[in-house]
């Protein structure tokens, strides 16, 4: 039977547990269904074991549902970036950290063999120069070890970059990484670099901080790595809504992030449906890097040409373009807030003024229910609502009777 351990070693399968029962909590042990019960203790262990500060639970008709709780103005730092530090590793990877780190400690370069050598010496347990290699290698990966050529050999030696040396403004890069690891895309990199220099956040706070996000920044490395080398990409989108499993292939080309939510979506182009789509970026799995693809700039110019015409991130059910008019009161003597918010809110949408107090806000867009929620904002200002998709001006105009039936009563 295999021991439980907190440390992972596939982070896709930690994410779908922690997203799916934690972070939606909604679901409760009996919706388990990929594997045995027991597998999901054991992910469920491990998981509260990151985040036990935060984890509450209730019970249901289904039975205990457990999900993560927190006030995100509260906490220093991301308690989801603890997944990313929790990797699994044998004991030869751990005996070798510390041998190699303390061998090159006390010697200035030294080629694979002589390291072999020197750690078989210091610590008595002798290992195969190829394991000693690829761990070394490793290393070198990650920027811990540096490499030098003298004649045919590759001498290895501790690199010397610390965040205390390589700038001189090392206090303002403190500063300066206590609020990127909570506000950027891979932010569990500067909360890894102040952990190895015993630092934490202790200036910032974020009233709307998204912290699942982080869950999937190893598929936004995927798809930005991809779009930086103009690649195809393929790959599973599952979404637990719908549940609904498909594979994708196309060009990814923007990234997409909602400033109401954190949502991350990728835009790609999909060449089986000759057609811009953006997708969700926690509904992804399993991507993978295909061939260049040769006409990148033109897709990149017609992306941008249709861009003033996205709401949100949908492109729409087909390529018609809708249009919608919202004839608005606003009191422009006192309410001058009003329009400013709506020059500033309108997304390029055209704003007149019919006559004194009554103004016109008009746009195409792809797709009018998107703009919809926007539109509900002016509610006691609207005058009227037009466009051309009829079933969504007709459901809003519903919306509204009933709205005051619930409130006033009556017809």
């Amino acid at each position: 039977m295999a021991e439980f351990s907190e440390l992972v070693k596939n982070f896709d399968k930690i994410r779908d547990y922690m997203r799916d029962f934690f972070v939606y909590g909604f679901k409760a042990r009996g919706d388990f269904t990929q594997k045995s019960l027991r597998t999901y203790d054991n992910e469920r262990r491990r998981i509260e074991s990151y985040l036990n500060k935060y984890i509450k639970w209730d019970t249901s008709n289904k039975g205990k549902r457990v999900f993560i709780s927190l006030d995100s103005s509260k906490i220093a730092c991301n308690p989801l970036y603890a997944a990313w530090k929790s990797k699994s590793f044998t004991s030869n990877d751990i005996m070798l950290h510390f041998y190699i780190l303390d061998t090159l400690k006390e010697n200035e370069a030294l080629d694979i063999e002589a390291l072999t050598d020197k750690i078989c010496d210091k610590s008595g347990v002798c290992f195969d120069s190829q394991m000693v290699r690829i761990k070394s290698k490793e290393y070198v990966n990650e920027g811990i070890i540096t490499t030098s050529k003298q004649g045919k050999s590759l001498y290895y030696s501790l690199s010397k970059d610390y965040l205390s040396t390589i700038t001189e403004n090392y206090e303002n890069l403190l500063f300066l990484l206590k609020y990127y690891q909570e506000v950027s895309p891979f932010g569990v990199i500067g909360s890894s670099l102040l952990d190895n220099v015993n630092e934490k956040n202790d200036i910032f706070s974020f009233k709307h901080h998204f912290i699942v996000h982080t869950l999937e920044d190893n598929i936004l490395n995927d798809i930005l790595l991809a779009m930086k080398n103009n690649r195809k990409i393929s790959f599973i989108n599952q979404s637990t809504r719908l549940d609904i499993i498909s594979t994708i292939l196309g060009v990814p080309l923007k990234i997409f992030v909602s400033s109401k939510s954190g949502r991350r979506y990728v835009c790609i182009y999909n060449e089986f449906r000759k057609r811009f789509i953006n997708l969700r970026l926690d509904y992804i799995k399993s991507i993978k890097l295909l061939d260049t693809y040769k006409n990148i700039d033109l897709l990149r110019e017609n992306l941008n040409k249709n861009l003033s015409k996205c709401w949100g991130v949908s492109f729409g059910g087909n390529s018609r373009v809708e249009q919608i008019s919202v004839k608005l009161y606003i009191e422009e003597d006192k309410e001058e807030y009003v329009i400013n918010r709506l020059n500033r809110e309108g997304r390029g949408g055209k704003i007149c003024r019919l006559e004194k107090n009554i103004f016109l806000y008009t746009k195409e867009l792809f797709d009018t229910n998107e703009i919809m929620s926007w539109v509900k904002s002016f509610t006691g200002r609207i005058i009227s609502v037009e466009g051309t998709n009829k079933v969504i001006i007709d459901k809003f105009y519903n919306d509204m009777k009933k709205m005051q039936q619930l409130y006033y009563g009556g017809e």
